[in-house]
């Protein structure tokens, strides 16, 4: 386990914590804050206006950051949802993410595969994969991916993963 606030060096650590969670939960007990500390090592924060916001975020370049936050329930109960993202901040949201070492979608896919986690890809209008939706019992997910950069478009790189439980 990791100790908490150590903060990840690349975006490939940070998404291997997130998988490390994604493969601990098993319903919405375990999508709270401290269970969330344990797993990741990550120190959470709460939202001071609403405690049922929390997460916990970080630089990783000047063009990118990382998040992942709980996803507030409109009827005011606990959350079961959360979202890791990638966050590009760069002035055109094209940022090369070679540099923050990303997690690539066949690791992703790996490590969801070895916790039980069946996939498939979600096909859009024009049948490009919009996110791909994996499930295992209660939980599912949403793994939205990018090309690594415009040289490295086929290389795709896991850019968010919305988790419900």
């Amino acid at each position: 386990m990791n100790t908490p606030s150590h903060a990840p060096a690349t975006a490939a650590e940070i998404g291997r914590r997130v998988l490390q969670l994604i493969d601990s939960i098993h319903g919405p007990e375990q999508v709270d804050a401290a269970h969330i500390e344990r797993v990741t090592g990550m120190k959470v924060e709460f939202n001071d206006a609403n405690p049922q916001q929390y997460g916990f975020g970080g630089q990783l370049s000047q063009d990118w950051a990382y998040n992942l936050v709980s996803l507030t329930e409109l009827d005011g109960s606990r959350p079961h949802r959360l979202v890791f993202s990638l966050d590009d901040l760069s002035a055109g949201a094209n940022a090369d993410m070679a540099p923050i070492a990303p997690l690539g979608l066949a690791d992703c896919e790996q490590a969801l595969a070895s916790a039980g986690y069946t996939g498939a890809p979600n096909r859009g209008r024009y049948g490009q994969v919009e996110f791909w939706e994996y499930q295992r019992g209660d939980v599912s997910l949403q793994v939205h991916v990018r090309g690594e950069s415009d040289a490295k478009a086929e290389h795709a790189c896991v850019s968010m993963i919305v988790i419900n439980a």
